[in-house]
């Protein structure tokens, strides 16, 4: 693919379902960048759009989102570069909405497009993490994991709007759980339990970061959270 086909096709799926474009967007930390940012962007509209607002205006917006439907079945690439433009309508009609007092962004929210962002091409960077390489990640936050049994499979940093946290994948008996620890700083609203149509998540505040646990099953919710907060300690 040419860079900019595949900047159309990255807009147009901000997900990346296709394998050919998985593959891209894991080879070019610039198209990962994008990716999140678009993900992000999708999050933001999609929490704007669940606020009560004036009828005429939900209106415009259906109408948009329908119009654009209609371009991208089709004019694939063109409909790309309308769908680019749509987020730019959209995000100009919603700044209002922020600005006027609107909160922002929640913490899971922030989570679920973290989790969405790394899912086209994580099985591609999961490896056994031995607990004293995670721990020295941990220990830039004063924390550390002690007597953990459960495999941890992928282990870095990441930026949850610009507060540095830890992004933590687990194995578990019912298949992978992602882990978020993210220092008490930041300025995400923080909320203790949300979900999507395919994810689940649960948030911790512990002593100096918020803990969030995002899995598709409902059984990690239930004995991740206790079992981190035993024998997660903070130094």
């Amino acid at each position: 693919m040419a860079d900019l086909t595949i900047k159309q096709a990255l807009i147009a799926d901000p997900q990346a379902r296709n394998a050919d474009l998985a593959r891209a967007v894991a080879a070019d930390p610039e198209l990962q960048q994008l990716q999140r940012q678009l993900l992000l962007d999708q999050a933001r509209i999609k929490q704007a759009l669940q606020f009560a607002v004036p009828d005429s205006l939900q209106l415009k917006l259906l109408r948009q989102q329908m119009l654009l439907s209609q371009q991208a079945q089709k004019r694939r690439f063109s409909g790309a570069i309308a769908l680019a433009a749509s987020i730019a309508f959209v995000a100009g009609l919603t700044l209002n909405w922020f600005n006027y007092g609107y909160p922002q962004m929640t913490l899971g929210e922030h989570a679920l497009a973290h989790v969405y962002h790394e899912a086209p091409y994580l099985e591609q960077m999961l490896a056994p993490q031995p607990l004293n390489q995670v721990n020295a990640k941990l220990a830039s936050f004063g924390a550390e994991l002690t007597d953990w049994q459960q495999a941890i499979v992928y282990a870095n940093f990441c930026d949850f709007r610009g507060t540095r946290s830890l992004h933590l994948v687990m194995q578990t008996e019912h298949g992978l759980a992602t882990v978020f620890l993210v220092p008490d700083s930041n300025k995400l609203k923080f909320e203790h339990h949300f979900s999507d149509n395919t994810y689940r998540g649960r948030s911790l505040a512990l002593k100096t970061a918020d803990l969030v646990i995002v899995s598709e099953n409902d059984a990690d919710l239930q004995q991740l959270p206790a079992k981190l907060k035993q024998q997660l300690k903070f130094i």
